[in-house]
């Protein structure tokens, strides 16, 4: 799939969540935060990125709106 969006035939931000589900899967810390690991007394629970700091700049760079505008869907 990187092959694919380098060429332009694949959405970088398919390529986010392709990535951050796949290391969810595997127990690791995401990169994007796509991926919430549940719902907690009506709050979404992300699954922990690995630089908190940096989702936004991270999620902007591939077209996914910001952080806390993404959880928040999930209220």
């Amino acid at each position: 799939m990187r092959q694919a969006v380098s060429a332009g035939a694949a959405d970088p931000r398919e390529l986010a969540f392709l990535r951050d589900r796949t290391l969810v899967n595997e127990g690791r810390q995401q990169v994007c935060g796509t991926q919430i690991a549940g719902v907690k007394d009506g709050a979404p629970v992300p699954w922990p990125c690995e630089e908190p700091e940096r989702v936004d700049e991270l999620r902007a760079a591939v077209g996914i709106e910001p952080f806390d505008e993404y959880v928040a869907r999930f209220s």
